[in-house]
């Protein structure tokens, strides 16, 4: 028969587990009320419940756990977001600027911590860390700027795929580094035994096989997610017992960690490979939505442990360096974000706000410093310093990217840029979009990503400004002026898609339109069952707006009329659903059925 647990064995196993719960629902709290990253508030709160402040807390091993599980949810919920689909859409930022922007900032950084003294090894670890970028902060400033679907939004969010990726290689091989020092047996602990001691083994072997290693773990998890995967999914789901879903989804993530460390790997890598799994499932959203709670609880338990760590009094003795290090973090990944993507072909405006808002540091650079062999292998001082400046840095990343929207805006003014919008080859009958609103912008996006030639245009030089400042294609005029229309092609478009419903000027330009261009299609999104009916009688396909993103009614019927196959159209709303409710798992796979079911309806 078991022992039983005493009452003050049972009080000392709860208390710091109920001072972590009080403190990080504490600290969530005041990081919204102070619109601050949740990251940000954590790290505090484990520096105020610290040996250096209220002393409520010390590391041990239940506490190491519960941040470990924390990292763990974190990169099963990060391989949930990745698909072959998406890395095959994206692949020309994953092969130019990604790689690009990583390089430049990461060899740099590696070369700054050799040269403070760091070995090789460790500062490749952490140097290339640094060079990534937050994907929690990244996509809070996206989804609240509206932000997720254009240009912009979406090369920054391909850079997140591609160094979240890079991340996971980047744990494989620091924690390869910890066992070579430990003397742990195995290849991979043999190689970074030769690297740590300067052998006759290169730095690169012990890279290469991390990455053997993943490669082979990543198809046993493609393999996995066809043929075991979905068909156990398929069978919870017709038994409707949420609690059996969600039981086996925790059993899934934890038995793939503990599956890749008992092989040698890290318990990070299996969760990442069984999201990754997750990822090519119908069910990845229902996952998304029952693993979210698990995923911000644990997570915050890591944070917390991460601000425990840091020595208060060495880094308040540090504190200038910390607060020229965050500038540092923002002012030079900025400038080495803008050259590369200058080099990948962007405009000055567009490379500008892309520069800054992938500027600060990253949470996986925090889980980098966490690793046995980079915390022993670097100076006290400079982890804590290096752990507070990326904190600043996040803490700084929303108005630092508010400061870079408006720069360059303020570049697209002083250049007057005006550019041809042609998105194909002359001769080819475009689409003419007018407006670059909301509706206006979903509307290029979905040209775009079916390759049908467009043009844009927009009278308002604040809208036309902050659409070249996102990396939109868009020429600068009046479309209400039909000398204009005749200038871009209108007798040669296909359709004209008004973005922003002025009806007034519609009703005066339509019979000169109709007598002109009798068989353009026009199509609008409106917002008042008004202006439906008054469009419809100017024979506009108006559509009411009452899904978001706004104007996703029109741009489905649009790209019927343009002959695009149900199946890719409903693929399309599914991905743009995606995009809109990033944030939230539950309203995006609502949203996601709701728009494939209305395109079915529409379609029959």
């Amino acid at each position: 028969m078991a022992a039983e647990l005493s009452p003050a064995d049972a009080v000392g196993a709860l208390v710091p587990a109920i001072t972590l719960l009080g403190f990080g629902a504490a600290a969530a709290l005041v990081s919204r009320a102070l619109n601050l990253s949740p990251i940000v508030g954590y790290l505090l709160a484990g520096i105020l419940i610290g040996p250096g402040m209220l002393d409520l807390i010390h590391e041990s091993g239940g506490t190491h756990l519960l941040a470990e599980l924390g990292v763990v949810f974190l990169l099963f919920d990060i391989g949930m977001h990745v698909s072959l689909r998406e890395l095959k859409e994206s692949r020309g930022d994953l092969l130019g600027l990604a790689p690009a922007h990583l390089l430049l900032t990461g060899l740099i950084s590696s070369g700054a911590l050799y040269m403070l003294g760091i070995s090789w090894p460790i500062a490749i670890a952490v140097g290339l860390s640094l060079g990534l970028s937050s994907t929690a902060v990244v996509a809070r400033i996206l989804t609240e700027r509206e932000q997720n679907s254009c240009p912009i939004g979406r090369t920054a969010t391909h850079v997140l795929i591609f160094q979240d990726i890079v991340a996971i290689f980047l744990m494989i091989f620091a924690t390869s580094l910890g066992e070579g020092e430990a003397g742990a047996a195995g290849l991979a602990g043999l190689v970074s035994d030769y690297v740590l001691n300067g052998g006759a083994v290169p730095l690169f072997a012990s890279l290469g096989l991390a990455f053997i290693q993943a490669l082979i773990a990543f198809g046993a998890a493609m393999l996995f997610s066809r043929y075991l995967l979905n068909p156990v999914f398929r069978t919870l789901a017709a038994t409707r017992n949420e609690e059996a879903f969600t039981a086996f989804t925790l059993l899934l993530v934890l038995a793939a960690a503990c599956a890749t460390a008992v092989i040698g790997l890290s318990l990070t890598l299996g969760a990442f490979l069984a999201g990754l799994a997750v990822s090519g499932t119908p069910f990845r959203h229902q996952v998304q939505t029952e693993m979210g709670p698990f995923r911000g609880l644990l997570l915050s338990f890591f944070f917390i442990s991460v601000g425990l760590s840091i020595d208060l009094p060495g880094l308040l003795r540090n504190l200038p360096l910390v607060v020229v290090g965050a500038f540092g973090i923002l002012i030079v990944k900025s400038a080495l974000g803008y050259i590369a993507a200058r080099v990948n072909g962007w405009s000055v405006p567009g490379a500008t706000q892309l520069g800054t808002l992938l500027a600060q540091g990253s949470e996986f650079t925090l889980v980098i410093l966490s690793i046995s062999a980079v915390t022993t292998n670097m100076p006290p001082a400079l982890m804590g310093s290096l752990i507070a400046a990326i904190a600043l840095s996040l803490a700084l990343a929303p108005s630092w990217a508010i400061l870079g929207g408006k720069l360059s805006r303020e570049l697209a003014r002083r250049k007057q840029v005006t550019m041809e919008t042609s998105s194909e080859p002359a001769g080819e009958r475009p689409v003419i979009v007018i407006g670059m609103t909301a509706a206006g912008r979903l509307a290029v996006d979905a040209l775009a990503d079916f390759k049908i030639p467009y043009i844009a245009t927009d009278g308002d030089p604040d809208r036309f400004l902050s659409a070249v400042a996102d990396g939109y294609n868009v020429s600068f005029g009046d479309a209400s002026n039909m000398k204009l229309m005749d200038a871009i092609g209108g007798s040669n478009a296909r359709a004209v898609v008004l973005g922003k419903a002025r009806f007034e000027v519609s009703k005066e330009v339509t019979p000169g339109i109709q007598r002109r261009f009798p068989d353009l299609i026009r199509l609008v999104a409106v917002e008042t069952l008004q202006d439906l009916d008054n469009y419809l009688e100017l024979n506009v396909r108006a559509h009411l707006v009452a899904s978001e993103p706004k104007g996703i009614e029109m741009v489905a019927d649009m790209l019927r009329i343009l002959g695009v196959p149900d199946d890719e159209l409903a693929d399309w709303l599914s991905r743009e659903a995606d995009l809109f409710t990033i944030g939230d798992a539950s309203d995006r796979q609502d949203r996601t059925d709701e728009l494939e079911e209305e395109t079915v309806d529409e379609a029959a």
